[in-house]
Formats: C-alpha cells, structure tokens, sequence
C-alpha cells in the first residue's frame, strides 16, 4: 500500500513539469484532490487534504480573474499537496508544510494596503498555530487558512495587486484562523489529547438499573422555517456607487445557483448594504438595485423567483470600518441567508 502511494505522489509531481493551459491545470489539480479522497486522505489526513482543497480554490479565483501565472502556481501547489495527502494517508504520518514568507512592501501605499489589513497579526496567529500542535487540534482549519494565507502573500507581491482578491484572501485567512485558534486553546486549556499527546484514562461510574419509565406520546409539532448562513463562501462586493456584479463573483454566484437548485425546500434572502457616504434614502435604494441584480442572476441561471426574497438595509449594520477604502469595499456587500424547511 504504502508503495503504492509513493507511485501515485511521483506520477502526480512528474506531471506538473509540463506545460498546460490554465483550464487544464484545474482540471488536472480538480482530479488529484478526487485522487486524495478516494484513498481516504479526508480522514486520514485532514490538514493536507484541507490545504489541497483550499490551493484548488484559490487556482480557479485567479483563473476567473485571467492571472494565468497564478492559476498554474496553485494548479501547481494542488496537486503537489494531493500528493503528499495521499502518501501520508498510508504512511499514517502527516506532517506541515512550508507556507510562504510575508513580503517587504516596496513603497507607501502598499505599506497603508497591509497596515489597513494587519498582516503581521495574521502572520503571527499562523506561526502560533503552527507552533501549537493545531495540525492535530484544528488541521482542516489550519490547512485552509495557510493556502489562502499564500494566496494573500502571492497577491500582495504582485506589482498591482487586486484590492478585491487581497480582501478576499484576508478574509478567508481570518476566519478560519481564529477558528482554529479557538478550537486549539480549547484544547491546551483542557489538556486534550490532540494537544498532550496524551489519551485520558476515563473510569466510568459503576451502572445503574435503569428505571421504568412510562412513555408519553409528545404531540407532533409542525414543521418552521429556520434561517441558517449559507454554507458556501457567498458575500459578494461591489465597486463605489454601483450595483453591477464584478465578474471575479461569478464562481461564487454559480454556487449559490447550484445549492438553490439542488435543494427543493431551501429558500434565500438576498440582504444588500451599501457603505456610509451618500444619503440614507439613496442608499437604500441603491442597496435594493445590488440585492436585485443578484436575484437576476440567479433567475436568469434556473432559480425559481418564488425561492429567492430580496431587501436593502443602506447605511447600517456595517461589518468593517468606513474610515478607509478597504473597509467601505468590506461594507458594500449583498449577503445571503438561507431560509429553509426544518423538521422541531
């Protein structure tokens, strides 16, 4: 077996020595995190297989975006990575890999860019985790958060980098940091075994006959409507004044279309928000238009209307400060809110 998962990681890495386009190298980096799950790395090997997927990601982001450069690094990165998934799902050794060093802003404005989205907080709360045994504690969480941390690095390198994928990026690195931070220190301040080493010995209490209990039938309640966030990656931004969808959210919109389409009983909220310049009557107007271009989209892609609500919220229920232009782009969103049939 184990032999055999060397054969699979050498046929992965000889393949990437060859040149492909960017459609092909997803493809081919698509079919090696199948390869990885096949084999079990999932399970086996959550940290690797997470980072895998995150790296498949992140390639198609900056294929949307026509960097063809990027898209092969990741593409790259992928199938790399699937590789080592699948050798340490055999050899029951996962171990982490190396994540890229934070870049020397060359001049003030991109020193304001990483000041505005605090990178060496980020950096740090990487190297702590890192440091702490969270491939054990948290490693799906660790995993993705270091493949969209290279992602960050690899843009904020770039010449001219993209505001809105560097937003992206830092987004994506924060949240799933701060949840492996907070699983791991869980784990540290309760002394589990994914921290020690160590398994507890448990002495269970010495059983007890179980009384007789008269059952009571509980009336049936009828089923309600809950409300739950949806379970992709779907806020969206848009530019200054506008209510056109950016062309980098068309992936993430064609998700929506498929989780709307493939659940008979899930209904949406689409919520539109704008930032805080501009009048509050324009804003909620504007707010309405980005939630209807969104709710166009989804109808023109095979979402029934009667599925789909919409509603502006204009100047409130900001989600970042508005003293800067990353934090005005941050605010002007449309977010979705699953509305779904479920059982009490």
């Amino acid at each position: 077996m184990f032999r055999t998962s060397i054969l699979l990681a050498v046929f992965f890495l000889v393949g990437i020595t060859f040149s492909f386009r960017v459609t092909q190298g997803i493809d081919e980096a698509q079919r090696a995190v199948v390869k990885a799950y096949e084999v079990g790395a999932k399970e086996k090997a959550p940290y690797l297989y997470s980072k895998t997927r995150g790296y498949k990601e992140i390639a198609s982001i900056l294929a949307s975006e026509a960097d063809d450069v990027g898209s092969k690094v990741f593409a790259i990165r992928t199938m790399n990575h699937a590789s080592k998934a699948i050798s340490a799902s055999f050899s029951g050794k996962e171990e982490l890999t190396p994540i890229e060093s934070p870049p020397k802003p060359r001049d003030e404005e991109k020193m304001a860019t990483f000041q505005l989205i605090d990178l060496s907080s980020i950096t740090s709360r990487i190297e702590f985790l890192r440091g702490n045994r969270a491939i054990k504690c948290s490693p799906k969480e660790l995993g993705r958060a270091e493949a969209f941390y290279d992602a960050l690095v690899y843009e904020l390198k770039k010449e001219e980098p993209n505001s809105a994928l560097i937003l992206k990026f830092y987004n994506e690195v924060s949240a799933e940091s701060r949840i492996a931070e907070s699983k791991l220190k869980v784990a540290m301040e309760n002394e589990l075994e994914c921290y020690t080493g160590k398994r507890k010995v448990f002495t269970p209490p010495p059983e007890e006959k179980p009384k007789e209990e008269v059952k009571e039938e509980k009336p049936k309640k009828e089923p309600k409507l809950v409300e739950e966030p949806l379970k992709i990656t779907a806020r969206i931004h848009f530019d200054f004044d506008k209510y056109n969808i950016r062309r980098e959210y068309i992936p993430i919109l064609n998700e929506v279309v498929k989780t709307l389409k493939s659940n008979e009983f899930v209904k949406v909220r689409i919520e539109g928000y704008t930032d805080i310049i501009g009048t509050k009557e324009y804003n909620d107007r504007l707010a309405l238009k980005r939630a209807e271009s969104v709710k166009r989209y989804l109808v023109e892609h095979g979402v029934p209307e009667d599925k789909i609500e919409i509603v502006g919220f204009g100047k409130e229920r900001f989600i970042a400060s508005n003293e800067d232009r990353i934090g005005r782009l941050t605010n002007r969103r449309v977010e979705f809110i699953v509305i779904k049939l479920q059982e009490n």
